[in-house]
Formats: structure tokens, C-alpha cells, sequence
């Protein structure tokens, strides 16, 4: 093992030999060993980074914070068909409007006109919908 293997090593599972993969444990082992002056200063700047790390270990949770969390994710998805309803009237209305649109500037044919026509009435219900829904959550 080299210098630069053995500095990976150190930066991908710290300090201490137990942690590290025990295919490459006799090697790095061996390594300081030979290299008893170099390893040594690595092993030090590895072993600093990894207390800091430990350091700055946050405690988990309690349990009455992970319960308000999962209610306030209930009290969301509660919320979300409402959602599913106004992005589908908005997608319906847009797509009626532009399709609409580009049939009259595309120099669609009368047929083609009359089709665009017959189902733009879709979004006149589809807009009242929409406007009752945010007067509705305005309130």
C-alpha cells in the first residue's frame, strides 16, 4: 500500500483500524509500520476529524417531535385532492385555451375551428369551479 492509498483510506473510514475494510487492513497496517513518521502525522489529522465528527452528532428526536411532524404531514396530504383538483381544472382550462388558440392563428381549417369551439365550453364550469375553490379558502 502507498501514501496516497492510505490517506484515501483515512478520509473514506477515519482513524481507527476497525473501521476500515478488512481486505485492505493488513495492508495499511503494514504500511504503518514502514512508514511509522508519516502514517503516524495521518492517523492524528484523521483521528481530529473524526472526534469533530463525533462532536457534532445531533441527539435523535423525541418522540413528541416526531409525532408532530407526522401529523403535520397527516393534516397536508388532507389538503392535497383539493390540489389535485385545481391543478387539473387549471391543466384542462389551459390546454382547452391554447389548443383553441393555435387552431384559429395556425390557419386550421372551419372543422378544425368547430372541434376547438365545442370543447372550449369545458372551461366555463371549469373556471367557476376554480374561482368558488379560492373564494372558498380565502374565507
Amino acid at each position: 500500500m502507498d501514501q496516497t492509498r492510505f490517506s484515501a483510506l483515512l478520509s473514506a473510514y477515519g482513524a481507527d483500524p476497525k473501521r476500515w475494510p478488512q481486505a485492505e487492513r493488513p495492508g495499511a497496517l503494514a504500511f504503518m509500520e514502514s512508514h511509522s513518521e508519516t502514517a503516524t502525522r495521518l492517523v492524528a489529522e484523521a483521528g481530529e476529524l473524526d472526534g469533530l465528527l463525533e462532536a457534532a452528532r445531533a441527539e435523535p428526536p423525541s418522540a413528541g417531535l416526531a409525532g408532530r411532524i407526522l401529523a403535520a404531514g397527516q393534516a397536508q396530504s388532507r389538503f392535497a385532492p383539493e390540489w389535485t383538483r385545481l391543478a387539473a381544472v387549471l391543466a384542462l382550462s389551459a390546454g382547452l385555451g391554447l389548443g383553441w388558440g393555435g387552431a384559429s392563428l395556425g390557419g386550421a381549417s372551419q372543422s378544425d375551428a368547430a372541434y376547438a369551439m365545442a370543447f372550449s365550453s369545458f372551461a366555463d364550469p371549469a373556471y367557476e369551479e376554480l374561482v368558488d375553490f379560492i373564494e372558498n379558502e380565502v374565507r
